[in-house]
C-alpha cells in the first residue's frame, strides 16, 4: 500500500511564478515511516510538520486524514514529491477520497499517471 501526507515544508514560495502554499503531498510505502531528516536535507530547511485537519481540509476540498489519494496537480492543487520505495513494490493500493474504498494498480502504471514533481528517498 500507499499512504499521502500532507506536509508544511515551506514557509513561503521559492520562486516567483510559484503560487504553492509551502504544504505538499509525500507518497510512501505504508510499510515504511516518514523520515524528515531526509526532507529538511533534500529542501535545506529546518522544519517539516503535518498539516492540521483543518488545513488538510482547506487544501483538499474537505477529506480528512487517511482519505488523501496521492495525487498532485491537477486533482489536488499541490505538489507530489514520491518515496522511491514506491517503485520498489509491483503494485501501489491507496485511498482515493474515502477510508472505506481503496484502487489498486501497478507501481509503474501510477508513477507515469502521478506525475511526481520530484521522486526521492524519504522513508526509512
Amino acid at each position: 500500500g500507499g499512504k499521502a501526507l500532507v506536509l508544511k515544508f515551506r514557509d513561503v514560495a521559492q520562486k516567483e511564478d510559484d503560487h504553492t502554499t509551502g504544504f505538499a503531498i509525500f507518497v510512501l510505502s505504508a510499510s515504511r515511516k516518514l523520515h524528515t531528516k531526509a526532507i529538511k536535507k533534500e529542501f535545506k530547511i529546518k522544519n517539516v510538520r503535518f498539516a492540521t485537519r483543518e488545513e488538510l481540509a482547506e487544501f483538499t476540498d474537505g477529506l480528512v486524514p487517511g482519505s488523501v489519494p496521492p495525487f498532485g496537480r491537477p486533482i489536488i492543487n499541490l505538489d507530489l514529491f514520491v518515496d522511491t520505495s514506491v517503485a520498489e513494490n509491483e503494485k501501489i493500493a491507496f485511498n482515493c477520497g474515502s477510508l472505506t474504498n481503496s484502487v489498486v494498480m501497478s507501481a509503474a502504471d501510477y508513477m507515469k499517471v502521478a506525475a511526481p514533481t520530484k521522486v526521492f528517498s524519504f522513508s526509512k
